[in-house]
């Protein structure tokens, strides 16, 4: 009986491979972290944009968050504020047409690219010399440090 031999890829293309789904992952993950600066951005108004139901974005099913019911269709200021104000959803009519760029998203979205790649630019090294010096800060005042750890200890 003739056996099929078995497939075996060449070992570049599975670097390759490896690669391009890294450059995914950080596109993936550093859009997430742009919607956290965009977050930070809107934080430093008065009153917080996700709090309260009039805004621009807010549709008559925005409800404050006291008095959301469970079985209708309203919805909190926090979800529309992400939906309606963020990622503009409303614009969209799905993946064929995604609708505008926003430019703001956009900036917040680059920001964080630059920051990786310029915390990266100088290699290892020079993050090394930061985390010496954080070395020598925390071992002059280690009262620092505890918030830091307070995530990392477990509670009762």
């Amino acid at each position: 009986m003739l056996r099929r031999p078995q497939p075996r890829p060449d070992p570049t293309c599975v670097g390759y491979a490896i690669c391009l789904l890294d450059v995914y992952m950080g596109m993936y993950y550093n859009t997430i972290i742009g919607w956290a600066v965009y977050y930070l951005v809107a934080s430093f108004r008065s009153e917080l944009p996700w709090t309260s139901c009039h805004n621009s974005w807010n549709t008559p099913n925005c409800t404050p968050i006291m008095e959301l019911a469970v079985n209708n269709y309203s919805k909190s200021p926090a979800t529309e504020f992400f939906e309606r104000s963020v990622l503009e959803e409303y614009k969209s009519d799905g993946l064929d047409r995604i609708g505008p760029i926003k430019w703001s998203l956009a900036l917040c979205v680059l920001a964080v690219f630059l920051l990786v790649y310029f915390s990266l630019w100088k290699g290892v090294k020079s993050t090394g010399k930061t985390l010496e010096c954080d070395h020598w800060t925390s071992s002059i005042d280690p009262q620092r440090k505890k918030p830091q750890l307070s995530g990392f200890l477990p509670t009762k």
